[in-house]
């Protein structure tokens, strides 16, 4: 039994995610190869496109018959299991005042509504939350010494590009970029420019463009029907009720 706790995960839900999670990984025999995913963003809100992006990575190192999408030297994966942080409310609080707005949502409730996003996409029992990006990693890595995880670090085409991260990229330090319309290309070109090895810095799928600042201003206009392919039900409805965009 692991006694590790989520500190931000409510109990509950905390522990049976966490359970379903040591069931996937205790089933897999000695000396597989696990692919740890992680996300850290602002996520005001998290926005299906998030989601999906652990999706489409999954594909990536698990595909199904002769799919095969990543570069060809990377590892035979075993599983693939995804962890999402959000950014504390200071950072976030800076870039929206650099803008002239304030934060609409503390640390705790962009946790809330990550565990939300994660529900109710499906039951993906491969997937949660973490505090820190890449703390839960080095955990399941101590309690199961028999199996070799593997940690990629996922960001979007424009972060990347923005802050050159393929530099940042090498065997200790792997990426995964999934694709933004406009970025892509550049980013591709520009690492493949820098030598970087694509087995350290792997270009996923494009995704469909629903960033968060464009589902804040649907949120303001209350229009449902848009926001329903921006974000999970539960995410969209706890959003509409809450007092920054519920003008009762």
């Amino acid at each position: 039994t692991m006694n590790y706790t989520n500190p931000t995960m409510s109990q509950q839900s905390q522990s049976t995610a966490w359970e379903e999670m040591i069931g996937i990984l205790s089933v897999l025999e000695d000396r597989s190869t696990i692919a740890v995913v992680t996300l850290l963003g602002s996520l005001c809100p998290i926005t299906k496109a998030h989601v999906q992006a652990f999706v489409e990575a999954r594909r990536l190192f698990l595909p199904s018959n002769d799919e095969n999408m990543g570069p060809p030297g990377l590892e035979t994966f075993q599983e693939m299991i995804g962890f999402i942080s959000v950014n504390p409310d200071s950072y976030v609080a800076r870039k929206f005042e650099r803008n002239g707005d304030t934060l609409p949502l503390t640390y705790d409730e962009r946790v809330t509504l990550v565990e939300l996003a994660i529900s109710d996409a499906g039951h993906h029992p491969w997937m949660g939350a973490e505090e820190f990006e890449g703390e839960t990693c080095r955990t399941l890595q101590r309690h199961f010494p028999n199996l070799n995880f593997i940690h990629f670090t996922m960001n979007g085409a424009d972060d990347v590009l923005r802050h050159r991260k393929w530099r940042w990229a090498n065997k200790n330090n792997r990426f995964l970029t999934m694709g933004r319309k406009g970025d892509t290309e550049k980013v591709a070109e520009a690492a493949a420019r820098a030598g970087v090895n694509p087995d350290f810095f792997i270009m996923g799928t494009e995704l469909p463009d629903i960033s968060s600042t464009a589902a804040r201003e649907v949120l303001l206009k209350r229009d449902r029907d848009a926001l329903s392919e921006m974000l999970h039900p539960n995410v969209m409805e706890w959003c509409l009720g809450h007092k920054y965009w519920d003008p009762s």
